[in-house]
């Protein structure tokens, strides 16, 4: 067991106390292993201390208090302290290393250049080896060239030129004696005195062959003009001349349109029924086409002009909403047909209650939706201070149809509790403005329900991430402009797309963190 004395000095706004002084017996093995590694005296005193405020700081933080510029000098002062040990320690290493690669590499005492210089110079190891090698072998080269190839030498006596060389004498004999008999041979066989030499039998077949040649050959190409001859029916030449005009007569009466049973004819006859059939086709599926265009415009010019199409945008809205941004917990009322706390006041289509689990349990969301024109900003937020009052809600979510909407007026965007949203119920890629708005109206929801300072998200934040989101949803519409006029912008409009994603993804995700963190906080102040 380690017992160590620690002191410390409490501060509260800046202003220093007396020191308190502490008598700890430390038993955690990891914490004893930790300070035996310092020596006994100050160093494991500061040790102590430091490890004592780290954690101090470390419990601020976990209860939402952290005290940043505690921790920024902290972590400073460790920073400058293993900065400066690694510093001594690369000092160290640099001079032992250069220390060792001096001794063998230096240029003029090294021991590697040294041992070097006694390999390579003139009368060195390397070049004694090498000398003794080769005047070796020369000499036993030249021994073994004067034993074989030498004055006294059996070959050079075998090979003189001298008369008395028996050797060239024999080769001289048998060659002369070999030319001579290949000579007589040759001669042999080209005489016509010998009636077996080549050249008489030659004479003898070309004799007896030549007239049965003559004879073949003189009848085949008899035949052969008889074939050929236009004046014989029966030749082979006037048969195909005869099926040639008779297939050529063939093919022109099929490809005439003078014969009305030629293919010809019957494949133009085909078209032109298939070319009316296909007229009368398009022209009733365009007349059918047209039709259905005017009566749907005309629907829906009418529901324009009528109440029934806010009925219509209403509904849509609810529907967006219960699909895509309530929790499981949350409540969804729709209160448009009913009164309110305000007397005969049905202002305020939707009510969201925020379900046990969140961090503002029991508080309402109201949410006004509007597809009629004429609305200005100001005529917006005071509809929307009245649903908040006539509802009994903390936050309104107030969502204008993109058809309606003010000239000029932002996709999402906060004044004080109250949030508009300009939503198009046709355009899919308008969704996630309605999902952001009601994050963001649950995140003030839990704001509303927080009063201490310490645990509130950061409006400051909150707004940032409102506003990366506004201008990314404003994005859309230079996908829509690149996908109608540029035909070959697909990258730029996946890129931007996927840019989009990523933003609005990271962005939610920070809502989510703020909500998240809310919650906590607020589950600490009910513990």
């Amino acid at each position: 067991m380690t017992t160590i004395a620690a002191s410390g000095v409490a501060s509260t706004g800046g202003a220093a106390t007396d020191p308190i002084y502490l008598h700890l017996p430390v038993t955690d093995p990891e914490t004893v292993s930790a300070l035996m590694e310092v020596a006994d005296g100050r160093d494991r005193q500061e040790l102590a201390l430091t490890a004592l405020k780290i954690g101090i700081l470390s419990l601020k933080a976990a209860r939402g208090t952290v005290d940043g510029a505690a921790i920024r000098q902290e972590g400073d002062r460790l920073l400058g302290t293993l900065d400066e040990r690694l510093a001594k320690h690369r000092e160290l290493l640099d001079d032992a290393l250069g220390g060792t690669l001096r001794n063998y590499f230096d240029p003029t005492s090294g021991a590697f250049t040294e041992r070097v210089q006694r390999l390579l110079r003139q009368d060195g190891e390397l070049a004694t080896v090498i000398g003794s090698q080769v005047e070796t072998a020369r000499r036993t080269l030249d021994e073994l060239l004067v034993r074989h190839l030498g004055e006294d030498s059996e070959l050079q006596a075998l090979l003189s030129p001298e008369e008395g060389n028996a050797f060239i004498d024999a080769i001289r004999a048998q060659m002369s004696q070999a030319l001579q008999l290949q000579s007589q041979a040759i001669a042999g066989e080209f005489s016509l005195d010998r009636a077996d030499s080549a050249l008489s039998r030659l004479v003898r077949e070309l004799k007896d062959r030549h007239g049965d040649l003559e004879r073949n050959v003189g009848a085949r190409v008899a035949s052969v003009v008889g074939e050929f001859s236009l004046d014989n029916k029966d030749s082979a030449l006037s048969r195909l001349v005869g099926r040639v005009e008779q297939a050529q007569g063939q093919i022109s009466a099929q490809f005439s349109l003078d014969n009305p049973e030629s293919g010809l004819t019957r494949i133009v006859q085909r078209l032109e029924r298939f070319e009316s059939a296909q007229a009368t086709r398009s022209q009733e599926f365009e007349l059918r086409v047209t039709s259905m265009l005017e009566r749907i415009v005309s629907r829906r010019d009418d529901a324009r002009r009528s109440t029934l199409h806010g009925n219509e945008f209403e509904r849509r809205v609810g529907e967006q909403l219960q699909a895509g941004g309530l929790s499981a917990d949350d409540v969804f009322d729709a209160v448009g047909d009913t009164s309110g706390v305000i007397p005969r006041c049905k202002v305020g289509d939707f009510v969201v209650t925020l379900g046990p689990d969140s961090a503002a349990a029991g508080a309402g969301i109201v949410v006004e939706a509007k597809a009629s024109g004429g609305y200005t900003l100001k005529a917006t937020l005071d509809e929307a201070d009245m649903a908040r009052r006539n509802r009994s809600a903390s936050v309104c979510l107030f969502v204008h149809s993109a058809q309606t909407a003010p000239a000029g007026l932002p996709e999402l965007h906060r004044w004080g509790h109250d949030i508009v949203v300009v939503w198009d119920a046709e355009d899919p890629a308008t969704d996630v403005r309605l999902k952001a708005g009601l994050l963001l109206a649950k995140a003030l929801c839990v704001r509303a329900n927080q009063h201490g300072e310490e645990e509130a998200a950061s409006l400051a934040e909150m707004d940032g991430a409102i506003e990366a989101i506004r201008k990314q949803i404003a994005g859309f519409e230079e996908i829509k402009t690149s996908a109608r006029t540029v035909v070959g912008g697909g990258e730029k409009i996946l890129n931007r797309a996927r840019l989009m994603e990523e933003e609005i993804t990271k962005r939610l995700s920070g809502l989510e963190t703020q909500l998240g963190r809310m919650r906590a906080g607020t589950g600490d102040g009910q513990d």
